[in-house]
């Protein structure tokens, strides 16, 4: 159910992640990981987080801000959420047994 409250927790909870894309990621490696999303939308059916991690290297800055900027992508009307989710997969420093939003190509 939605609720006010769980709207308001929603709205926080993407500004954190934001705000940690924006306090740990330059503009520039916003951009690296918009555009990985993008290339993900265009070469798979659906995809994770975990794939656009995969595309972006492991020497990349790992922060929270991954949620942010697919959900700027989303707004923007590049992908869409499928409405399903998956645990992610990509062990290491990513190994949370995390839930992830399975997006599609809008």
């Amino acid at each position: 159910m939605n609720t006010k409250h769980d709207k308001w927790r929603i709205r926080e909870a993407m500004a954190a992640s934001q705000a940690s894309a924006n306090m740990n990621w330059t503009p520039e490696q916003q951009l690296q990981v918009d555009n990985a999303i993008r290339k993900m939308a265009r070469m798979l059916p659906r995809f994770t987080a975990d794939e656009v991690w995969y595309e972006l290297g492991a020497a990349f800055p790992v922060t929270k801000g991954m949620t942010a900027r697919l959900l700027v992508a989303q707004r923007k009307g590049i992908i869409k959420n499928t409405g399903q989710t998956t645990f992610a997969n990509r062990g290491g420093r990513h190994d949370h047994a995390q839930r992830l939003t399975i997006w599609q190509a809008a």
